[in-house]
């Protein structure tokens, strides 16, 4: 198939290649359209590039969706009733998923929720969605979730000092659950999350490639999940590759601990802390609100960023202009992350003997803090 070319938008080239496809006959009435990974692939584009153009096939009467299966070539000479796909009594009862996140308004949570949303979607999947941001409020959501019927649970964990007893009940109980962007380090459970030590690997190694000898760490609450301290392990063992002299009090821990949902006191700790060791020159910021943090405290000391302080976020803060995001960042899949869950815990539904972890890519993004 021939490559999009031309200023013409690029959903509107592969709708129209898939259209002469069809239209020639290369591809017949109930042949199934390339699925949309391999359509990615081929073309190089975004999923929802594909999206778009499938969408207008459809609307146009030249293939028809299947959820679950697939996108097939429509027959034109059939009636509606004939070339609409049959009904299959599996299709009528679709499964019911329970999807339980921290409240968070972040890039990251709302990008993560779209994935899930979307795979659901094309998979013919209910999707209820209750938040919690404690431990008690968790054990409550999964309680509540199962009453309503679902089949199984996603769970993006609160952080916590301890296991959460209520998802190692679920474990006990063998109900099928999928944890999403954290696992719990010597449990065996269903999860898929980034490579955080990869992230942390990555991003030191590139702060110590710009010249930095004096990397500052800021991180919030220690849980016995596993993101933040994967990320951590990864700066640690960068550091100590590069032959970094080990030292803690260039590292700002537990800061939510203290300041939960508090902006100002968060902003004055950063400060405090960056104040009393001006010799870091780069501030490694273990999730985007943090980075925030740094880049306002940077500000109120007159640090130039990155002349005087170069900042680094795990995650992506939402600020961009006409030249581009304003953060480096070490940048995570999360729509990826999303759809990936939710096509495991179908696969744990059907067999709740499965037990497997997806783990997926980061990537260093270079912005203007850096």
């Amino acid at each position: 198939m021939t490559q999009p070319t031309g200023n013409q938008p690029l959903y509107l080239q592969i709708r129209g290649m898939l259209k002469e496809k069809i239209e020639k006959g290369e591809l017949k009435p109930g042949d199934q359209i390339p699925t949309e990974a391999d359509l990615i692939q081929q073309f190089g584009v975004s999923r929802i590039t594909i999206k778009s153009a499938l969408k207008m096939l459809v609307e146009e009467g030249l293939v028809y969706r299947i959820a679950g299966k697939g996108t097939f070539v429509s027959d034109p000479h059939a009636s509606a009733e004939a070339a609409a796909p049959p009904v299959e009594e599996a299709e009528l009862t679709a499964r019911k998923i329970g999807f339980l996140s921290p409240l968070a308004n972040d890039y990251f949570s709302m990008q993560l929720l779209q994935g899930v949303e979307e795979a659901c979607k094309e998979q013919n999947v209910v999707l209820i969605v209750r938040s919690a941001s404690t431990q008690r409020e968790e054990k409550e959501g999964i309680r509540f979730l199962r009453a309503a019927g679902v089949d199984g649970l996603l769970i993006f964990p609160v952080d916590g000092e301890s296991y959460s007893e209520a998802i190692l009940n679920l474990k006990t109980e063998g109900f099928p659950f999928v944890l999403i962007d954290r696992y719990l380090p010597g449990i065996k459970t269903n999860a898929v999350y980034s490579d955080n030590y990869l992230g942390g690997y990555k991003g030191t190694e590139y702060l110590i490639g710009k010249g930095h000898r004096h990397i500052g760490i800021v991180s919030g609450t220690k849980s016995k999940t596993s993101s933040s301290e994967d990320r951590f392990s990864g700066y640690l063992g960068m550091a100590k590759k590069a032959g970094l002299k080990i030292e803690p009090s260039h590292w700002l821990t537990r800061i939510d601990e203290i300041t939960y949902l508090d902006t100002d006191v968060s902003q004055e700790i950063v400060r405090d802390w960056l104040r009393s060791r001006p010799e870091i020159t780069a501030v490694f910021a273990f999730s985007s609100a943090i980075a925030f943090y740094v880049a306002e405290a940077a500000i109120q000391l007159g640090k130039k960023v990155p002349e005087e302080l170069a900042i680094l976020s795990f995650d992506t803060p939402p600020i961009r202009d006409f030249d581009g995001f304003y953060f480096s960042c070490i940048e995570q899949q999360e729509g990826k992350m999303g759809e990936e869950a939710v096509s495991l815990l179908r696969e744990a539904i059907e067999d709740p003997a499965i037990s497997r972890e997806i783990i997926i890519p980061v990537s260093l993004r270079e912005g203007r803090t850096t």
